[in-house]
């Protein structure tokens, strides 16, 4: 299953969850590694520090507001990374049901903005852990469901604030370099973003495709040079990031209506007569 806040709030929507242990843990800086056997997948609530999770092949860096959800199938090495003791909160859970489609093996990081979403709540079912009896227990399952939901829904929010930051610098990124060979492949792999993920989160976000948005740019940056600069086509076409002119021209035309040498021409008309 692909890892996005979708298909993750859907994994713990439709799973059937048991809570099988909450505790308390930390690793100071003198003996800076820990390691927990795991018994089961959970998620690891960092409440003070920074460490680096060592989980398999894969190396997770954890402060604060990075909430780690770990698998059963590897030992967790927890290394301290910081001038202070790092400590977290494990709870660890297990499914009544297993598919091949969940994502009760798989090992993320849900970024929040703040620790202060959890914190809380992370106490109080820590404080419940040892409480006898049915009631204790759906207590502990409520509360863990609640800080589940508290904690996805700030993931998702979290999310959607970094795509809109990071596509405002793609846009700004498309208006600082469209006179050189920039399209949409090229800015995929600047910003890290698969690139059909990033043409649909960039057309969301401005409304056009992002080859659209350049082209668009470029002629209109083109226009202002053919109003008021003595450049010929060939030497506007390169300027604003077209090596040839002839392509520049049908792409204008296509834009505009009329050719780059008519709209000069009709603009100094306008100019003239002003």
């Amino acid at each position: 299953m692909e890892m996005t806040m979708m298909n993750i709030t859907a994994y713990f929507a439709t799973a059937t969850i048991a809570l099988k242990n909450v505790f308390q843990e930390s690793t100071n800086i003198e003996n800076s590694f820990t390691h927990i056997h795991t018994q089961s997948s959970g998620l690891l609530f960092p409440i003070k520090g920074s460490a680096w999770v060592h989980s398999g092949k894969e190396k997770f860096y954890v402060k604060p507001g990075k909430v780690f959800h770990f698998n059963n199938k590897e030992v967790l090495h927890i290394e301290n990374c910081g001038d202070e003791h790092f400590e977290f909160i494990v709870t660890q859970y297990e499914l009544s049901n297993r598919t091949n489609e969940d994502l009760y093996d798989a090992q993320f990081l849900l970024r929040l903005a703040s620790e202060e979403i959890y914190l809380q709540k992370i106490y109080e079912l820590l404080s419940l852990q040892a409480a006898p009896g049915a009631m204790a227990e759906m207590n502990r399952k409520n509360k863990f469901l609640s800080i589940l939901q508290d904690v996805l829904e700030a993931a998702r929010n979290e999310q959607l604030h970094a795509t809109v930051d990071t596509m405002e610098q793609i846009v700004e990124y498309i208006q600082k370099h469209y006179n050189e060979k920039i399209n949409v492949t090229k800015i995929a792999e600047l910003y890290a973003i698969e690139r059909r993920r990033l043409a649909y989160l960039f057309e969301k976000h401005t409304g056009l495709s992002p080859n659209t948005y350049i082209t668009e740019y470029r002629v209109s940056k083109s226009k202002s040079l053919l109003e008021r600069a003595e450049l010929s086509i060939a030497e506007i076409a390169e300027t604003v990031g077209y090596e040839d002119c002839f392509y520049y021209s049908r792409v204008f035309k296509k834009q505009t209506g009329m050719s780059p040498s008519a709209y000069r021409k009709e603009k100094t008309v306008s100019w003239t007569n002003s």
